[in-house]
């Protein structure tokens, strides 16, 4: 005999839900506090909240669903990142990040940046 109760989905990590949160308070680039406010509207790159939001947006890359739901924030938020860094080396470019010293930048170019090339395979 055939079943005819629906079958539930097991019930979402809170984490992730969570995650999505802090997703979306960084694709609005105007909310002080967030990573994205203060590398693009600022020029400061706080490695503290960039890990945060890192491990944030691969807790969401785990979820297939979330994932789907919200890959266009992740990849808003990468290319992002990325557009500073590279504008900050541009001379044409006026852009600067205020505290990109030669200790960040090696982080940055040594790891940061394969987290976020990752994070968009």
């Amino acid at each position: 005999m055939i079943s005819t109760v629906p079958t539930q989905a097991a019930p979402r990590d809170p984490r992730i839900d969570a995650a999505i949160a802090h997703l979306l308070s960084n694709r609005d680039d105007a909310i002080e506090g967030t990573f994205c406010h203060g590398l693009f509207e600022l020029g400061v790159f706080d490695a503290g909240l960039f890990e945060s939001l890192v491990a944030d947006m691969q807790l969401v890359s785990s979820d297939a669903t979330a994932r789907a739901a919200h890959r266009a924030t992740i990849v808003w938020i990468a290319l992002g990142v990325c557009r500073c860094v590279f504008s900050h080396f541009d001379v044409d470019d006026g852009y600067r990040i205020v505290n990109l010293d030669d200790a960040l930048y090696s982080t940055w170019s040594g790891d940061y940046f394969e987290r976020l090339r990752e994070l968009l395979d």
